[in-house]
This record gives structure tokens, C-alpha cells and sequence, in this order.
């Protein structure tokens, strides 16, 4: 009987999270999301990741920009046109950024 049980949970893959700490798993590696500085926007202007995620930020305009938390979290500095720059995120919370140069250049990042 336990071994058809374990049977049947290997096979609707319920084992990970009945492995993992208080019973939840993220079930997917980090991902990598884009944001396009482009016509002095961020695109998009918000984003939800997961903390240990990558985080590109790739500049279209053809002038610099930055990509500057206003809590101090990250700060890519200078991002010449047509350059990127990447982070990854270790701590939880929401981060507004702005883009030194262009100051109603505004977003946020969501770390879950």
C-alpha cells in the first residue's frame, strides 16, 4: 500500500513539495526578464520576479541612462545607448528605481 502511494505521488509529481521546507517549492529555475529603456521609458515599467531571477535592463535610446533604486538596493550606472546591464535580485520587497538622468523616468521592481 505505501509503495503505490509513493507510486501514485511520484507520477502527479508531489514529491518536491512534500520535500521541500513548509511544504511549498518554487517549481521553476531563475528566469532572466528584460526591461527596454526605450523613447526615455522603462518597458515594462513594472516587474514581478523571484529573488535569484536576472534582471537585464538593455538601453534602445541612443543617449545613456541608468536604472537607480531610490532606497540604494542597485545602481547599473552609466548605460550607454545600445548597452545592457544586468542584476539579480537576493532580497524580497518592492524597488523604485529612476533613471538619474531623466528623472520622470520612473519604475519598480517586485521581489517575491
Amino acid at each position: 500500500m505505501r509503495r503505490s502511494l509513493m507510486f501514485l505521488l511520484v507520477l502527479l509529481g508531489a514529491v518536491p513539495l512534500l520535500a521541500a521546507p513548509g511544504g511549498t517549492a518554487r517549481a521553476s529555475k531563475p528566469r532572466t526578464h528584460t526591461v527596454v529603456m526605450d523613447a526615455t521609458q522603462f518597458q515594462p515599467a513594472e516587474l514581478t520576479v523571484h529573488a535569484g531571477d536576472t534582471v537585464i535592463w538593455v538601453n534602445k535610446d541612443m543617449f545613456p541612462h541608468t536604472a537607480t533604486s531610490k532606497a540604494g538596493g542597485f545602481d547599473s550606472q552609466t548605460i550607454l545607448a545600445g548597452k545592457s546591464w544586468k542584476y539579480t535580485p537576493k532580497k524580497k520587497g518592492d524597488f523604485p528605481y529612476t533613471c538619474t538622468f531623466h528623472p520622470t523616468m520612473t519604475g519598480t521592481l517586485h521581489v517575491k
